[in-house]
């Protein structure tokens, strides 16, 4: 049917039209911008992803911006402390040139000043931005300073909630700071210190003491008549705390001596047949005493004779003595003539009481970080374990800074931690003695009460005593073998923070590079989300333009077919 009011062929070539015209429009669109998904009309749910990817894209490359900053941070820090570990390497070795012989220390010294300044040098320069990990500001020493955290931003991370974070590496400068104000840096003393102890450390003694005991030289040989004679005096085991024993008139004559030496000459010829006739006085007459001794001489057959008690006579004392030498040869002899038993001994030992000493070396502080503990054993009593702190050498001296300056004040420390212990601590000079209570140990020699004292230990076993510019060979404060110990520290700790380093140095770079991998991998999947296909959009485009030629034509006919129909009417 043809209608002169109605085109329907013309009607449908339009919408036809207008249809090709819409898609080739959004084939345009797609070919100028590239995306298939531009609007969120054109996808709601991609756009939504593509966009949300894109924003985090732009924070991953703003970590790798600031892993960059990190990495100039770490690259600087670590090039400051292998400079360190240099300059110490050379410090330690002018410190081994300084021990041997005819070293002029005073040279060596103008060098490790030089070595220090350098150092301080390089740990002020280790700046980058103004920030510098090998100097740190805390008014505290490090030890007692809570950790001093310096964070780099390392990754940014969407978890599977929706929810974002951004991560950061930690650093914690008390282990790379070389120097602090409040003092503790890797070039700094510890706390703790109480290097030898003023000469305690080390410290492993027992006393030990023995019977009373005396040397005489023998001033023979003699030649004894029937009537010749010695008579003598002994005191055994006379002391402080007992009067001894008491034995008169013991005699020397013709009879004992040949008893005693198996002759009939009444002749004693040397040291050795003294010694016989000695102990055969002392056996006649119940004598606690023996002439066997040899501590002195060394020998039986020496030039000199001893005698010394057998401490069995019931008296605490340990000790022997001869007085009252009378003697009688006819007129051979001087009066008083008595073989040597007359003359004041060569060398006495009597009453001898256990007793050790240690020297006090250099003075020390004990801090409230420090505590030292020793064992001390006094006779029978168990050994006993004592510890010193803080409180215990202020609470003995009376002060408040836990310093000990001498023996004197050692010695006082010591007997005020080991109260109880019946041990006597008495400084003289720059010695200590102990030794024990004699009041409740009166007993000398053999049996008097024997005093251990060691196994002194300290917590912290070993700190830093000295700062790298406080060493000084030329000085009596350290000895070198001290100082190079505490370099080696020094070196080995600036070695352990090179490591640290290091390994973050490693980490950062690691993380850049897949912040780099990961920005790429974020681009390629919203490409694939919302990139328009160039090729498949052309090939579109051309078919679109074809189809819009088509329609144009399609429509021009159909416009046309009126026409026909009105020419019938002319």
């Amino acid at each position: 049917m043809t209608s002169l009011l109605t085109n329907t062929s013309a009607l449908a070539a339009l919408q036809t039209l207008s249809s090709l015209n819409s898609g080739l429009q959004e084939t345009q669109g797609q070919i100028s911008s590239g995306l298939r998904v531009e609007t969120a009309s054109d996808n709601a749910a991609y756009w939504s992803i593509a966009t949300t990817m894109r924003s985090d894209s732009k924070a991953v490359s703003a970590v790798s911006d600031a892993l960059g900053m990190a990495s100039a941070k770490v690259d600087v820090a670590y090039a400051g402390t292998d400079s360190i570990v240099d300059v110490l390497t050379e410090f330690k070795a002018k410190l081994v040139a300084a021990t041997e012989d005819g070293v002029d220390k005073a040279k060596v010294q103008d060098e490790l000043k030089q070595l220090n300044l350098q150092a301080e040098s390089i740990v002020a320069s280790s700046s980058f931005n103004g920030v510098n990990w090998l100097t740190t500001n805390a008014p505290t020493h490090l030890m007692v300073t809570d950790d001093l955290t310096a964070s780099v931003m390392s990754s940014f991370v969407r978890s599977d909630g929706g929810s974002v974070k951004v991560e950061t590496e930690s650093v914690n400068l008390k282990l790379s700071s070389m120097l602090n104000t409040g003092g503790g840096g890797i070039l700094q003393k510890e706390l703790g210190g109480v290097g030898d102890i003023g000469g305690f450390r080390g410290t492993n003694i027992n006393s030990d003491a023995h019977q009373g005991h005396e040397n005489h030289n023998f001033t023979g040989p003699a030649t004894f008549g029937s009537a010749d004679y010695i008579d003598f005096d002994l005191v055994v085991d006379a002391g402080d705390y007992s009067a001894g024993e008491t034995f008169t008139a013991l005699r020397i004559d013709k009879s004992v001596i040949d008893a005693a030496l198996g002759t009939n000459d009444g002749k004693i010829r040397n040291a050795s047949d003294m010694r016989k006739v000695l102990n055969q006085v002392f056996s006649d007459n119940g004598v606690p005493a023996t002439a066997n001794e040899t501590r002195f001489s060394g020998s039986l057959t020496a030039a000199s004779f001893e005698i010394a008690s057998l401490e069995t006579s019931g008296h605490p004392g340990s000790s022997i003595d001869i007085t009252g030498v009378a003697s009688d040869f006819g007129g051979v002899y001087p009066s008083g003539f008595g073989l040597g038993l007359e003359n004041a001994p060569l060398a006495n030992h009597d009453n001898m009481y256990p007793e050790a000493h240690m020297t006090f070396g250099r003075s020390f502080t004990v801090s409230e970080e420090a505590s030292i503990t020793f064992d001390v054993q006094v006779g029978p009593s168990p050994m006993q374990t004592y510890t010193i702190d803080r409180a215990t050498v202020d609470a003995a001296l009376g002060t408040s800074d836990g310093y000990v300056g001498n023996a004197t004040d050692l010695a006082t420390i010591i007997a005020f931690a080991s109260a109880g212990s019946n041990l006597v601590v008495v400084p003289s000079g720059d010695t200590i003695t102990f030794s024990a209570d004699r009041s409740i140990y009166p007993e000398a020699g053999n049996h008097a009460a024997r005093v251990s004292v060691g196994n002194v230990q300290s917590d912290p076993p070993w700190t830093l005593e000295f700062d790298l510019d406080e060493v000084d060979v030329t000085g009596s404060a350290f000895g070198v073998d001290e100082y190079l110990t505490g370099v080696e520290y020094m070196l080995k700790r600036s070695i352990e923070s090179a490591s640290t380093l290091g390994s973050l140095q490693s980490r950062i770079e690691g993380q850049t590079l897949f912040a780099s991998k990961l920005m790429d991998s974020l681009d390629s999947g919203i490409g694939r989300l919302v990139d328009a296909d160039m090729e498949q959009e052309s090939s579109r485009l051309a078919a679109q333009q074809t189809q819009q030629q088509l329609a144009i034509q399609a429509l021009s006919i159909a416009n046309s077919a009126p026409s026909g129909i009105i020419s019938l009417f002319r």
